[in-house]
């Protein structure tokens, strides 16, 4: 009896330390041929948090770049599809593509910096 008491207290001192240091891992999301890094804790959800929206605002400016480039309809529904996943931009997800990435920078900015 002692001996499993004593393993469940190992276990579990071994699980609140973790809990507490928490270490962060790093998420790569590539879009097209465009690519962001953001870092995540160890216990969070993949599509949460000001790390996830700032690397999505990278590859929305980057799309917008080549967009401008290029005028390739792939990285104007790209931006769309970014634009859809976050609430705040329901004002301008209907304008042209065209306006969206000339105001890329004022547009795609990041909620939170590190």
């Amino acid at each position: 009896m002692k001996k499993k008491f004593k393993i469940a207290a190992v276990i579990l001192c071994l699980f609140l330390v973790f809990r507490f240091v928490n270490p962060d891992i790093a998420k790569n999301i590539k879009v097209q041929d465009c690519d962001s890094k953001y870092k995540k804790s160890v216990f969070g959800r993949d599509h949460e948090g000001y790390n996830y929206h700032n690397a999505k605002m990278d590859i929305a400016t980057c799309l917008c770049e080549k967009y401008i480039a290029t005028k390739d309809k792939k990285y104007a529904t790209e931006i769309g599809k970014i634009l859809n996943e976050f609430e705040a931009y329901e004002n301008i997800k209907n304008e042209p593509v065209e306006d969206i990435c000339r105001n890329a920078d004022s547009i795609f900015i990041y909620w939170y910096y590190e």
